[in-house]
C-alpha cells in the first residue's frame, strides 16, 4: 500500500509539473492549415507556427497567450516572407474587428519574417497594433504602405528588430499617421530600417521609456524621433529615452514639419518626466532650418555625447528651460554655437566620413571622433536603475557597414 501510494503521489507530481508539449503548425494553401486565423484559437505555450510563402488575405486578432520561456512564435519559412495584404479588407477596429492586420492582444506572441502591406481605415489602419500585449516580440519583418506601421503599446517591454517599416502614412491623417506610433510602458526598437514616413513621423511614441540600438531611420516628412507626453505613461519618473549608434536623416524637402528632428517633451499639455541619453549617433539634416535636439518639458534633461551633428547650426533649443542639459565629445558644424553645458566639444567642416556621397557614415581612422577602442556609455532605464554599456569601436563601425548596405538594397526604395 506503501509503495503504491508513493508511486501515486510521484505520478501526480510528474502531471503537475511536466510541461506542456509544444506542436509545430504548418500553414499554406497544400497544407492542413490553409490559413492563419482559424488556427489561433487552438495555440498554446510554446507552439509554433510556420507560414509558407504567398499571399494571405485576412486581418485578425491575436489574443492567445504564449508564457515565459515559451512564447507563441508565428513566422514566415522558405525563400520569400509570406505577405498579409489587407487591400480592401476592414480594419475598422469596430467591435470584434481589429485595426490592423496582426492586432496583438495576447502575452508571449513572438512575429518573425512577415511582410505586411496595405492596412488602412483612413485614420489608423497599421501592419501591427500591439493592443495591451505583453513582452511582444516583432523580428525580421516588413511592413509598408499601411496608415500607421506599428501603433499601439505594450504592459511591459515591446522588442521590434532587423524589421523594415517603410512607406507608411494616410493622407487624411497628415501630420498624424507616422512608421511608429508607440504607447504603453517600454519600447526598444534596434537594428531596424526605418524610412520614409509619408505623412508624419518615422518613430513617434508616448510610451514610457524608449531604447533605440543601431537604427538607420531617415526621410520623414514630419520628424525623426519624437518621444512626447502620454497620459499615465511619461509622467512617472524614469520616462527616459536611449538613443545608440542610430544613423539619422532628414531629407531636404519636406512638405510637412520642416524643423523637427529629435523632439522629447510634451505636445499635448502632459508631462514627461525624463532623460534623453543620446551616444554615438550620427544626425544629418538636409536644410539648416533644423533643429536637431529640441526639449520641451521642464522635467526634460538632456545627456548627449560622442554624437555627430551635420547640416544644420542648430544644435539644441530648449524651449522650457529643461534641467539638466550636458553634453561631451560631440562634432558640431563649424559655425554652430556650442550648446550650454557641453563640453570637449569638436567642430570644423569634416567629421571625417568614409564617403558621405554613397552614404557610408562610418568614420575613417583619422577622423577627430575615431576613439579608443572601446568606452562605457551610462544611462538610467525606465525602472530607475543605472545600466552601462561597452561601445567597441570596431562593433560600432560594422554596424553602421551593415546599416548602410541595408539602406542601399530595400525593396521598398525601389517602388514607392
Amino acid at each position: 500500500m506503501r509503495f503504491l501510494l508513493l508511486c501515486s503521489i510521484l505520478l501526480y507530481s510528474y502531471c503537475i509539473a511536466a510541461p506542456i508539449m509544444a506542436k509545430t503548425y504548418a500553414v499554406g494553401p497544400a497544407r492542413a492549415h490553409p490559413s492563419l486565423k482559424p488556427l489561433l484559437p487552438q495555440l498554446k505555450p510554446g507552439d509554433v507556427v510556420e507560414i509558407d510563402p504567398g499571399v494571405y488575405r485576412q486581418v485578425m486578432k491575436i489574443d492567445t497567450d504564449g508564457a515565459p520561456g515559451q512564447p507563441i512564435i508565428i513566422r514566415g519559412v522558405g525563400d520569400e516572407r509570406p505577405v498579409f495584404d489587407a487591400e480592401n479588407l476592414t480594419v475598422s477596429g469596430a467591435g470584434a474587428i481589429p485595426r490592423a492586420i496582426f492586432q496583438i492582444e495576447g502575452a508571449y506572441i513572438v512575429i518573425e519574417n512577415l511582410e505586411f502591406k496595405n492596412a488602412r481605415n483612413g485614420n489608423n489602419g497599421a501592419g501591427i497594433r500591439l493592443n495591451s500585449s505583453t513582452n511582444a516580440v516583432i523580428r525580421n519583418c516588413s511592413i509598408h504602405h499601411c496608415d500607421m506601421g506599428i501603433q499601439g503599446g505594450d504592459a511591459e517591454t515591446a522588442l521590434i528588430e532587423k524589421c523594415d517599416i517603410a512607406f507608411n502614412g494616410s493622407i487624411e491623417h497628415n501630420g498624424y499617421s507616422h512608421n511608429f506610433y508607440m504607447m504603453g510602458n517600454r519600447v526598444v526598437v534596434r537594428h531596424c530600417y526605418i524610412h520614409d514616413s509619408l505623412y508624419g513621423q518615422n518613430y513617434k511614441s508616448r510610451a514610457h521609456y524608449n531604447e533605440l540600438w543601431f537604427n538607420w531611420i531617415e526621410n520623414s516628412n514630419e520628424g525623426e524621433v519624437g518621444p512626447v507626453d502620454g497620459a499615465g505613461q511619461t509622467d512617472r519618473p524614469d520616462s527616459h529615452t536611449l538613443m545608440v549608434g542610430n544613423v539619422i536623416i532628414s531629407k531636404p524637402n519636406r512638405t510637412g514639419n520642416s524643423a523637427k528632428y529629435v523632439l522629447m517633451g510634451s505636445e499635448s499639455g502632459g508631462s514627461h518626466n525624463g532623460t534623453l541619453f543620446m551616444f554615438y549617433n550620427i544626425l544629418l539634416a538636409g536644410s539648416p532650418k533644423v533643429k536637431f535636439i529640441q526639449l520641451d518639458d521642464p522635467k526634460t534633461n538632456a545627456q548627449i555625447h560622442y554624437n555627430v551633428f551635420w547640416g544644420s547650426d542648430q544644435i539644441l533649443v530648449n524651449h522650457k528651460n529643461s534641467k539638466i542639459v550636458a553634453g561631451g565629445h560631440n562634432w558640431l558644424p563649424g559655425g554652430a554655437q556650442i550648446p550650454a553645458g557641453f563640453m570637449d566639444s569638436y567642430s570644423g567642416g569634416d567629421p571625417g566620413f568614409v564617403n558621405q556621397e554613397e552614404n557610408d557614415f562610418r568614420l575613417t581612422p583619422d577622423s577627430p571622433l575615431f576613439d579608443p577602442p572601446a568606452t562605457v556609455i551610462e544611462y538610467i532605464d525606465g525602472d530607475g536603475v543605472g545600466q552601462s554599456a561597452e561601445i567597441d569601436q570596431d562593433y560600432l563601425l560594422s554596424v553602421r557597414q551593415f546599416q548602410n548596405i541595408l539602406a542601399k538594397v530595400s525593396d521598398y526604395r525601389l517602388h514607392e
